[in-house]
């Protein structure tokens, strides 16, 4: 029974129901229970030798204890008219005690196989068990005259262990419904107590369906039913097993006359009437036993197959929601490159890139001798008009959207960046709002966006800085280049500088016949750099459309290279990275795929 797919398949089925057990998840709680259990338990190493084994189950207060007691033929399971007064699963080994023996079934007879079940938990005696305590369970022994045969004429019976179980539909239930569903994965052989008042709950068909895939065998023993009613819960109960239980097949089922002194089992006045009464079940039940299946996985195969699309859905939906987080990423990413082209890039007056080229350019053309006085004189002259500059730009920066410090680039990449995180906050908080399935990691990416938003910001600002130094050293070369093109050309660079120090020169007579108290300066200088560029066109032959072009595109590729990819992408992607939160499994892609490819091969095999 062992093999790669079935060992594969039980580590991840204990590993969802780990993580769907913290994550709060109840839906599936019930079959990756009996699943991991059945999984477990059937490749164990002592399950070839283990004991056949019995397990009554049933609703509350359908009788279950007393319908042990009576198969087993003696008082051994306490019995009280209390609903869910057993909570803990009991059981009773016959078939292999010394006469007149009755020992808790702890001793080295039992340890080969006792070590599988239950696992965390504690093999205690009967009166041991406490209420408090639900991580318990209790096996005895007793002697093989008063307990086999099960039908009187027939073959003693080998090793079998019958099992009394907590109901499963009680109130209280799910605190102890693990034992129900561990001790169902361990059984051959089910005995279902129904009672007329209990038959058609739900509770009963919904516990049918999830152990049919599993295909033991089944035997419905209806109790407490009285003369009158007998014939109309019967036939109700088979229109209901026609309806709900096909997957069963034809299930024996065996009415229990009611009489309270059934459940004085000890009581020698009462007991040639209960044997008489549970003949024909434990019959049914000798016989099952002693035709009982081969043990083999195919019914936990066949239990696995039907649960997996529920198990994985939850899986998936998160798989989901966290490629549609890097589709949100990319638009993200996307929309600020976008913003950035627009607010700056192809904006006639933010973008200065150029500009500040054309003028390093124009401050290599002036004559080297002369340039120094013209200068002189134009910082001289023109000092009224640069305090009005000054003073503008103050007034600039106290209006709303101030410019930052290392110039319009860096406002627009920052403006571009708060306007990105708030359309990622609006739609991480739709869909975090949403009931669908995935939410839980839109919220946990939500509160982790929310913490680190800081951090991403003075990552994003530091390389902001190297950016803007990056930028200033492309607009050295860029001047750098075009210069060194008119060294080439000796006629044309002095023809260059010849204009340039005829335009410095008109500037500064301009400063001094206005004696540098009007705008006009305002006006002359982009003039006079517009004719400087002019010159450098059509004198030099300098494609200076082409130079800004190509600058531009420079500039775009270390934003989206430096910036985007390398900071914002990096940032953005990893907060959907090892989320852990309230109600996410957090198992990741290659996980899943490596359990589905475990499962198809486990199926294609045919192989149990």
């Amino acid at each position: 029974m062992a093999g790669a797919g079935p060992e594969v398949i039980q580590q991840f089925v204990a590993e969802l129901h780990r993580r769907t057990a913290h994550a709060g998840m109840r839906e599936s709680a019930d079959s990756l229970t009996l699943a991991e259990a059945a999984l477990r338990l059937g490749r164990a190493p002592s399950a070839a030798g283990r004991p056949l084994q019995v397990a009554l189950i049933g609703p509350t207060q359908v009788g279950k204890s007393t319908v042990f007691n009576l198969l087993l033929g003696r008082e051994v399971s306490p019995v009280s008219p209390l609903a869910g007064f057993t909570i803990h699963p009991f059981a009773c080994a016959i078939g292999n005690a010394a006469p007149g023996q009755a020992t808790a079934a702890g001793d080295a007879r039992r340890q080969d196989w006792t070590a599988d079940i239950f696992p965390g938990w504690r093999q205690t005696a009967p009166a041991d068990l406490r209420r408090d305590d639900l991580a318990a369970y209790s096996l005895v022994t007793l002697d093989d005259a008063i307990a086999t045969p099960l039908a009187s004429g027939a073959p003693a019976l080998g090793p079998t262990v019958f099992w009394d179980t907590p109901d499963f539909d009680s109130l209280a239930a799910a605190e102890y419904r693990r034992g129900v569903l561990e001790t169902a994965a361990l059984a051959d052989v089910y005995v279902l107590v129904l009672s007329k008042e209990k038959y058609s709950d739900l509770s009963v068909w919904n516990m049918l369906k999830l152990l049919a895939p599993l295909a033991r065998p089944l035997i419905i023993c209806l109790n407490k039913v009285t003369p009158d009613s007998l014939d109309a819960v019967l036939r109700s109960l088979r229109e209901r097993l026609a309806e709900h239980g096909q997957r069963w097949g034809e299930v024996p089922v065996f009415p229990l006359e009611y009489r309270p002194e059934l459940a004085a089992v000890a009581d020698p006045n009462a007991a040639p009437r209960s044997r008489e009464l549970i003949a024909p079940l434990a019959a049914e039940l000798h016989q099952t036993l002693t035709r009982a299946p081969k043990r083999s996985l195919a019914g936990v195969r066949a239990l696995v197959e039907e649960h997996w699309p529920a198990w994985t859905a939850p899986i998936r939906a998160e798989h989901a929601a966290l490629a549609e987080w890097n589709h949100l990423v990319q638009a993200g990413l996307q929309q600020f490159l976008e913003r950035y082209q627009q607010d700056y890039l192809d904006h006639p007056q933010r973008y200065d890139s150029f500009r500040r080229a054309a003028l390093e350019l124009l401050h290599l053309l002036e004559i080297p001798k002369v340039s120094k006085w013209i200068a002189a004189a134009r910082q001289t002259v023109t000092w009224p008009i640069r305090q009005l500059w000054g003073a503008g730009r103050e007034l600039l920066r106290s209006s709303p959207g101030p410019q930052h410090e290392l110039g319009p680039e860096t406002t627009v990449l920052i403006d571009s960046l708060d306007n990105m995180l708030m359309w990622l906050e609006r739609e991480l908080a739709r869909r975090s709002l949403s009931d669908a399935p995935g939410a839980a990691v839109w919220r946990a990416i939500a509160a982790r966006l929310q913490t680190d938003e800081r951090r991403l910001r003075d990552v994003f600002e530091t390389a902001l800085l190297a950016h803007h130094e990056e930028v200033k050293n492309e607009v050295q070369t860029a001047a750098g280049q075009l210069y060194e093109e008119l060294r080439k050309h000796p006629a044309r660079l002095a023809a260059l500088r010849t204009g340039r120090a005829a335009i410095d020169a008109a500037a500064v007579a301009l400063a001094l016949k206005t004696g540098g108290l009007t705008p006009v300066d305002a006006v002359f200088a982009p003039a006079s750099f517009a004719v400087s560029s002019l010159l450098m066109e059509g004198i030099a032959g300098l494609q200076m459309g082409s130079v800004a072009r190509d600058l531009k595109k420079r500039q775009l590729k270390a934003v989206q290279s430096k910036l985007v990819q390398n900071v914002l992408g990096a940032e953005l992607y990893a907060l959907a990275g090892n989320l852990q939160a309230k109600g996410l499994l957090g198992i990741p892609p290659q996980r899943l795929e490596e359990a589905g490819r475990a499962l198809h091969a486990w199926t294609a095999g045919g192989k149990p």
